[in-house]
């Protein structure tokens, strides 16, 4: 048998990949990362840096009792357990000593953790200097090992002889390896294969993805050259958006309300994005921001309390403040469909097409829990909680068409082997990150579970695969 000319190939150079390249070339393999585009880092060198991940050595130094199995078991009661449950099992358990080998490798990450979602304990470990950071680290560890990346290299296709994968092909020519390793992150800067795939989120004009232009769906191209078995349709992360630009805004400002087409909360509006779309969802897909012109221009005395709005605080990240609902987006996009303006909550129903008694009554009640100091409904922290009543008032309707994670792709096992359509393993092919199905649920739990599921199933990966080059099991 020709030898081939590396031993792993691994497409794709964001936190997947290099995690993976990494992993494997501990464990003694040649490895060849190929990125189509000129830089280093995919999506994840886009990131905010969070990783989620329960049991490492940070997290107990942090006095954080966090005991075996409670990431696996919340992550999927949150997802009603609608996912791949062995899979998540051994990468949700393996998370900690994930970020103990990052930690060990270079990334730079902060003592203090912090809630990264709905979680019963703070997991995020947030990385000093965001995802950039992680990515330098990465990549500097896996090429002072002897790892080579070939930028500007988009992979045309898997090389495949007599039914077997041998390589990909890349520019006209095949490179071989032993196994392939499939990083190649989502589909969110591919227009078509949203509307297909993540029908939810894909509105022709308004949706934008946060996240590579490189981000175009290969491994689906992938997929059908051998059959893959694919999973997660519809799933992903996807945020609010006003729709008057393509800015990225994470969180709501807690001083506002979140309503529905009737006029009717739905949530603590402080909560987690992922939470907010599962919630937006059942919904319609349709919500409206109320707030006041107090919110916008708050009394001297009051201006602390509206400056504080965010219920996140990350140490790699500045303090968070509003990029859409201040009074000069507001004066700006005035005349916009989307932005509704009023000088009382009964003009501002009909403008949004809600019955006023309706809104009207909604905002009655949240005044009155303001009042009383209690969110009795929804629970938002009382330290949000403001009144609504000085005019004039505003209402913008936003949709969840900021797309900032693509779940659906290819299936795979506990090992992180891509499995075929008849239920069987392809021999020799491997995935990690956005490109795999199953792990991903109609829930987003969190930040840092992206990154999670990247370097962890990255690692897991690049530590198998050297068992078939080996025939000899290596433990995770």
């Amino acid at each position: 048998m020709t030898t081939p000319d590396f031993d792993v190939i691994v497409i794709g150079s964001g936190a997947a990949g290099l995690s993976a390249g990494l992993s494997a070339i501990e464990h003694g393999a040649s490895v060849l990362i190929v990125e189509s585009q000129g830089e280093v880092g995919g999506s994840s060198r886009l990131s905010g840096g969070v990783v989620m991940a329960s049991r490492s050595t940070l997290q107990q130094a942090a006095g954080i009792d966090d005991a075996e199995g409670n990431l696996f078991r919340e992550y999927m009661s949150l997802n009603a357990w609608d996912l791949s449950a062995g899979p998540v099992r051994r990468w949700a358990d393996s998370l900690g000593e994930t970020i103990d080998w990052l930690q060990g490798h270079g990334v730079p990450f902060y003592e203090q953790l912090i809630f990264g979602g709905d979680e019963s304990r703070p997991r995020g470990h947030c990385v000093e200097g965001g995802g950039q950071a992680l990515v330098k680290a990465l990549a500097a560890a896996y090429t002072a090992r002897g790892g080579e990346i070939a930028f500007g290299r988009r992979v045309d296709s898997l090389a495949v002889e007599g039914g077997d994968l041998v390589g990909v092909v890349s520019g006209g020519e095949t490179l071989t390896a032993a196994a392939v390793v499939l990083a190649s992150g989502g589909f969110g800067a591919n227009p078509d294969r949203l509307a297909e795939f993540y029908p939810s989120a894909w509105v022709p004009g308004e949706s934008f993805y946060i996240g590579a232009d490189g981000a175009q769906g290969d491994h689906l191209d992938f997929a059908e050259q051998l059959g893959v078995q694919l999973t997660g349709f519809d799933r992903g992360l996807r945020m609010l958006n006003p729709g008057i630009d393509k800015v990225h805004e994470a969180f709501l400002p807690g001083w506002t309300i979140l309503v529905d087409r009737h006029g009717r909360r739905f949530a603590d509006e402080t909560a987690p994005y992922g939470i907010l779309d599962a919630l937006m969802r059942n919904r319609g897909n349709v919500g409206y921001v109320i707030f006041d012109e107090a919110c916008l221009n708050p009394p001297a005395a009051l201006a602390d309390r509206y400056r504080d709005a965010y219920k996140q605080v990350w140490p790699n990240h500045a303090a968070f403040r509003p990029k859409h609902y201040t009074a000069e987006v507001m004066e700006l996009f005035a005349e916009h469909e989307r932005v509704h303006i009023a000088d009382t909550v009964e003009a501002l129903a009909a403008s949004i097409g809600i019955p006023d008694v309706d809104l009207r009554g909604e905002i009655d009640r949240y005044n009155d829990l303001v009042a009383l100091g209690e969110d009795a409904d929804y629970a938002k922290p009382a330290k949000f909680l403001n009144p609504l009543a000085t005019g004039p008032f505003y209402a913008v309707e936003v949709r969840p068409t900021a797309i900032a994670h693509t779940g659906f792709g290819l299936k795979i096992d506990e090992a992180g082997r891509v499995l075929a359509r008849t239920g069987q393993v392809i021999p020799g092919l491997y995935a990690a990150g956005e490109c795999t199905g199953g792990i991903s649920g109609r829930v987003y739990v969190g930040s840092g579970s992206s990154l999670a599921s990247a370097t962890g199933f990255g690692r897991i990966c690049g530590q198998t695969v050297t068992e078939r080059l080996s025939q000899t099991p290596v433990s995770v």
